[in-house]
């Protein structure tokens, strides 16, 4: 395990107080395209160095951690730093969960086993785990054997009402919700949405968002005919007709097989892009799971070194100015609107 037997100084950075933008920025780090366990070089060094990334923990309202990577934080690392960061600097936990994913396709269930095994682990040492991201559990495909596989939306809704049952048991007050890609991939949403909704409410839990997966060059590209203004129907649905909080992945996945910059001014135009058409997310989430960026401190670099941490500061910068000034004050006009955000 990558931080097993860490000895690991620690100074808590507290943040100072910022105008609360319109949306909370929620960050979850790289795992390089690797999956499992793997985590930027500099993760465990981050926390070693709090000041490296003080002003970008200030925009940071939630902190999302894939459940693997927390099974491999040993116990230290997790409660003496860790934790400690969250909680010096009021930063709010989500868990990254796969274990709602086709839990009822062959050894699946395994997974919802550890991810428990996980959160009775977490309590015992007294984490607080404010919120539960089930990932693509509604889209992603089951493939097996190099094909696709029928995995109907009944079961998946199935799925998920069970292992929030089984969350709920854990921790009472937990907030789930999911991530999300089927207008990504330009299927109905509204009615799978919906019916989740309903299938956890006839069970007394709350979907309380969804995070919708969308990298920045599938808008901007209209892949199956995706527009920012379809972007913002989906978030009218789940925001008006549903009442649940919703949620946009700022991240590319041209840029993140590119490199640190391609993937940080991608990042950005996302979020221009996304709010000069009227986009008003109750969140934002930086996220990649692609090669880059690599590495994620320190927050001051400059030219072409782009660390995840310079990325938030600037997100997190240019999010209080549209919340000051207005989306459309960052651009000189429509065309150059047009320019950043339509191919």
């Amino acid at each position: 395990m990558f931080i097993k037997a860490a000895i690991l100084g620690f100074v808590i950075v507290a943040a100072s107080a910022l105008p609360s933008p319109a949306a909370d920025v929620w960050y979850e780090d790289n795992n390089l395209g690797k999956g499992g366990v793997s985590m930027p070089t500099d993760f465990v060094e981050k926390f070693r160095q709090p000041e490296s990334f003080s002003e970008a923990t200030k925009y940071i309202r939630v902190y999302m951690v894939r459940a693997q990577v927390m099974e491999a934080m040993d116990d230290q690392f997790l409660t003496t730093s860790f934790n400690q960061y969250l909680k010096g600097n009021s930063i709010k936990l989500a868990i990254d969960a796969g274990g709602a994913t086709w839990a009822q396709a062959g050894a699946r269930g395994k997974v919802a086993t550890n991810e428990l095994g996980l959160l009775k682990r977490l309590q015992g040492l007294g984490v607080k785990v404010d919120y539960i991201s089930l990932q693509s559990v509604l889209s992603k495909p089951l493939i097996k054997d190099g094909e696709e596989r029928d995995y109907p939306m009944s079961m998946r809704i199935e799925d998920i009402v069970k292992y929030s049952k089984a969350i709920r048991a854990i921790y009472p007050q937990v907030e789930i919700g999911i991530i999300d890609a089927l207008p990504s991939h330009g299927k109905d949403y509204q009615q799978p949405y919906r019916q989740l909704k309903n299938a956890l409410t006839r069970e007394g839990i709350e979907l309380s968002y969804i995070h919708l997966d969308m990298p920045f060059e599938l808008i901007k590209e209209q892949h199956h005919g995706i527009t920012w203004q379809r972007v913002r129907e989906v978030e009218r649905y789940v925001e008006d007709e549903l009442r649940v909080k919703f949620g946009l992945l700022a991240t590319s996945s041209k840029g993140g097989h590119n490199s640190s910059k391609a993937y940080h001014h991608a990042v950005m135009a996302a979020l221009m892009c996304y709010s000069g058409a009227d986009g008003t997310p109750h969140d934002f989430i930086i996220a990649s799971w692609f090669s880059y960026p690599e590495k994620t401190i320190p927050e001051t670099a400059t030219g072409d070194d782009y660390p995840t941490m310079r990325t938030v500061k600037e997100f997190g910068r240019q999010l209080d100015r549209i919340e000051k000034n207005g989306a459309r004050s960052v651009f000189a006009g429509q065309s150059s609107w047009a320019a950043m955000c339509e191919r």
